[in-house]
C-alpha cells in the first residue's frame, strides 16, 4: 500500500515560484513604465505653466524699450533678449493719415532656468515694439 502524500511536491513548488516570479517581473516593469510617464508629464506640465507664465509677462514688456532683461518667479528665472526682425514702421491713424507711433516687429529669444541657474529650455517669441515719435494732436473745438 501507497502512503499518502502531504503537501507539496518539490516540483510543483519550483513551478508556483516561477509562475509568480513571472507574474511580478510583469508587472513591476509595467509599473515603471507608469511612473516613468508620469514624471515626464509632471515636468511636461511643469514646463508649460513655466512658458505660459514667460509669455504673460513679456506680453507687458515693450522690446523697443528693454530689448533685454532678467526677470524671476517662484520658480524659476528668465532672460530674453530681442532683434528687430522687420523694419520699423509709422502707424496709420483711424482718419487715415500718419499716426504718432513707430512700430517694429522684434523676435525674442527667451531662456528659462531653474533657480540653480540650470539652463532649462528655451523658446522664440515674436512682439511688436513701438515708441511715440509725434504728440498726439490736441483736441480742436468746433
Amino acid at each position: 500500500m501507497r502512503r499518502r502524500q502531504q503537501g507539496f511536491s518539490l516540483l510543483e513548488m519550483i513551478a508556483a515560484l516561477t509562475i509568480l516570479a513571472i507574474g511580478s517581473v510583469v508587472l513591476f516593469s509595467w509599473l515603471g513604465q507608469t511612473m516613468s510617464q508620469l514624471s515626464r508629464f509632471q515636468d511636461a506640465e511643469k514646463a508649460s505653466l513655466a512658458r505660459l507664465q514667460a509669455v504673460q509677462y513679456l506680453s507687458t514688456k515693450n522690446p523697443f524699450q528693454t530689448p533685454t532683461g532678467k526677470q524671476s518667479f517662484d520658480t524659476f528665472s528668465m532672460e530674453w533678449k530681442s532683434q528687430l526682425v522687420r523694419p520699423t514702421r509709422i502707424t496709420v491713424s483711424p482718419a487715415g493719415g500718419r499716426g504718432i507711433y513707430e512700430v517694429g516687429l522684434y523676435e525674442v529669444q527667451v531662456a528659462i532656468f531653474y533657480h540653480t541657474d540650470r539652463p532649462w529650455f528655451s523658446f522664440p517669441l515674436r512682439l511688436v515694439g513701438y515708441e511715440q515719435v509725434l504728440n498726439a494732436p490736441s483736441a480742436r473745438p468746433f
